[in-house]
């Protein structure tokens, strides 16, 4: 991730606009406020499947599997434990971390794999 898009993931953290956890981040996307939702490269296919059965629901939420683990993106929000799941609540946020996300360049992107131990040719990103 690069410091541009840890540094708008902080900022929409501070606003309260990010919401982290699977059982919370479920109730947002059920409820249709989860703009963006991230993942950890090491989330199971098993909590992801739930996630996008959940985001099926109402639609709307992409979801972005991120090439950083839990550990490195709960110590990146500041949350001194592991996180797999977070959402974006904020239209404005999401676009725009969404934007930075995607503007990585593939050197990033791969540094990030390389980081992480993910596999970049299977994705940085998807959605549904």
């Amino acid at each position: 991730m690069t410091k541009k898009s840890a540094g708008l993931l902080g900022m929409a953290r501070r606003a309260g606009k990010v919401t982290a956890g699977f059982d919370a981040v479920v109730r947002l996307l059920k409820e249709g406020k989860a703009y963006l939702t991230l993942t950890a490269a090491d989330l199971s296919d098993k909590t992801e499947k739930e996630l996008r059965f959940a985001a099926g629901e109402k639609g709307g939420s992409r979801i972005l599997r991120l090439g950083e683990s839990k550990e490195n993106l709960g110590h990146l929000l500041g949350y001194g434990r592991p996180v797999g799941v977070l959402a974006v609540s904020d239209k404005g946020f999401a676009a725009s971390l969404q934007g930075a996300l995607a503007a990585e360049t593939p050197e990033e992107q791969q540094t990030r794999a390389a980081e992480t131990g993910g596999d970049i040719q299977e994705g940085f990103a998807y959605d549904d």
